[in-house]
């Protein structure tokens, strides 16, 4: 009786055993899953999170933000300072245009540099921050304003517009004709940047012109002026002997 009660209690105690041992392999399985499917879920929320960051910038982007920054420009050793947006007006000028502008970026300074005037820039500048207004300071010649509106690429449409304000006649432009071969001579003798023999033409005729004026000068040397009385004397002497 005591062998068995002490066999039974050994096989209750087994039992026992073997119930936690289930119960702590249960709780190990559940807190693995549960290890696993957090580790899951932050693979995807770290996954997600770069989209959205992207997705925010480019909204930002998108609505102006990123165009609020400043941009250093150094004219000369004059330094200016203007938004982004501010030159994105115009983004076929050179300076509203980020690819053209970047020729002239000092990395080491941060900032713009350019070797022209600042007297003008003051007007190149008020023309962004007008939105289109162009001005010509008074104490700059015409010609030097005309060449840095030309370096700036504002357009020849703004540049039209300001020689019109400053009361240049328009050229009009003349209709070509229509005959194929006529319209090929036209822009022969008439535009010598339209071919390589148009320009060849127009060296010659300058060639020629200045051929003439060489020689009317030289006429009036008296070397060459005496030589010619003789002649017209000589010349009137044989005449007047054939009349006789």
């Amino acid at each position: 009786m005591d062998n068995q009660d002490k066999g039974g209690g050994a096989g209750e105690g087994g039992g026992g055993q073997t119930n936690e041992k289930h119960k702590a392999e249960e709780v190990g399985d559940e807190e693995k899953w549960t290890k696993d499917k957090n580790n899951k879920l932050e693979k995807e929320i770290s996954g997600k999170e770069p989209s959205k960051v992207a997705k925010k910038e480019k909204r930002q982007w998108r609505s102006g933000w990123a165009l609020t920054e400043r941009l250093a420009i150094n004219v000369s050793g004059m330094r200016y300072e203007t938004q982004l947006r501010t030159l994105a007006q115009f983004p076929d000028s050179m300076l509203g245009d980020p690819r053209r502008r970047v020729r002239y970026f000092d990395p080491l300074r941060n900032e713009i540099f350019l070797d022209r005037s600042r007297v003008c820039f003051d007007a190149i500048l008020y023309f962004y921050q007008s939105g289109g207004r162009l001005r010509r300071p008074a104490n700059v010649p015409l010609d030097m304003f005309l060449e840095e509106l030309r370096f700036y690429e504002l357009g020849e449409d703004i540049i039209e517009r300001y020689k019109a304000d400053e009361g240049f006649p328009k050229e009009e432009e003349r209709p070509l004709p229509t005959n194929d071969l006529q319209r090929r001579l036209w822009m022969l003798f008439e535009y010598p940047e339209s071919s390589s023999g148009a320009r060849i033409i127009a060296i010659i005729s300058v060639m020629v012109i200045v051929i003439s004026i060489l020689i009317f000068c030289l006429e009036t040397l008296p070397e060459f002026r005496n030589e010619k009385e003789k002649r017209e004397v000589r010349m009137g002497n044989n005449g007047a002997d054939t009349y006789e």
